[in-house]
């Protein structure tokens, strides 16, 4: 019996060190030379038993874990839509699931307003899960603003439509509600339209945020046709609420050197500043900062996640 517990120590304090060498905290326990391993999660349980009876001795082993728990797969994220309408011209951006969501919309804004004043920046992604909001309905939306309306946008997420802008009287503000609600079936609708008046800056910065990536040359501060049109919208909303001050904040993705993209970062930043102030925004309401590759938006350095993190933002300071 001496000898047998003696095994029996010597087994348990060897598997204790072979387990925790591989990274699991186990609680065991050997009868002779047949052990039992408790182990803290089901993932554990097989590379427990793989190392327990690599070990010197150990005749059969028993591994206990708790059940493994299986977590559903999170819902695919829904559609998301902004149409910012601004001075009789129409910017869609966002992604939807098919081709057909995004034709729709865009059909609809070109039927409302003309296809030479619609810019189509709708991206489309499978997985998305549909909306049972009638996008073609969207294109009266935008016909309901209408021409005079300065920064105005039309926000679909998660089945709300929000409608936040300056619109020129409080006609104009019912009949846009009136469109967004006959679009959505559930009937889910915030107007922050106001009439005639500047928004609130919280409206501003959700205006700003509904523009396009502002698009310059490769590696270089040079704004481009695209990109230039992207900042004439952000000085047509800054028109529209004077009081309103802005920091264009310039970041990069990780491709360089970290020095290299942070004097990218600023000079973008600043070219957005200067070419607002050529647009008639004045000086003292705009600020720039550049933060190189140090604030990346998503995780990665492939195509997808760099075009994400090469941007330019705005910033309303409250």
């Amino acid at each position: 019996m001496p000898h047998r517990h003696a095994v029996e120590d010597n087994l348990t304090d060897r598997t204790k060190v072979a387990l925790a060498g591989a990274g699991i905290d186990a609680d065991v326990r050997f009868v002779g030379r047949d052990g039992t391993v408790r182990v803290g999660s089901a993932e554990e349980k097989d590379k427990a038993r793989e190392v327990t009876l690599a070990v010197e001795g150990v005749r059969v082993v028993d591994v206990q874990a708790p059940p493994k728990v299986e977590k559903p797969p999170a819902p695919p994220a829904p559609l998301s839509v902004k149409l910012l309408v601004d001075g009789g011209k129409v910017t869609l951006t966002g992604t939807v699931p098919a081709e057909g969501d995004r034709g729709k919309i865009a059909d609809a804004a070109k039927q409302a307003l003309g296809a030479e004043n619609v810019q189509d920046d709708i991206t489309v992604d499978a997985a998305r899960a549909s909306d049972d909001t009638d996008l073609t309905a969207l294109g009266a939306v935008v016909g309901a603003l209408g021409k005079d309306t300065k920064a105005g946008v039309v926000d679909l997420t998660d089945h709300v439509i929000t409608l936040t802008g300056t619109v020129p009287t409080q006609e104009v503000k019912d009949k846009a509600e009136a469109a967004a609600k006959a679009a959505t079936k559930s009937g889910s609708v915030r107007n922050e339209l106001v009439v005639g008046q500047a928004a609130a800056p919280a409206q501003v910065q959700t205006q700003l945020v509904a523009l396009p990536t502002v698009e310059f040359e490769n590696d270089s501060a040079t704004l481009t046709a695209k990109g230039r049109a992207v900042v004439e919208n952000a000085a047509s909303i800054l028109k529209s609420n004077p009081n309103v001050k802005v920091s264009i904040e310039g970041h990069t993705d990780l491709t360089g050197t970290a020095a290299h993209n942070q004097t990218l970062s600023e000079a973008r930043a600043k070219t957005v500043l200067d070419t607002l102030v050529s647009l008639g925004i004045a000086p003292d309401r705009l600020t720039s900062k550049g933060f190189g590759e140090s604030r990346p938006k998503v995780p990665g350095t492939d195509d997808a996640a760099n075009a994400v993190n090469r941007r330019v933002e705005f910033i309303v300071q409250q």
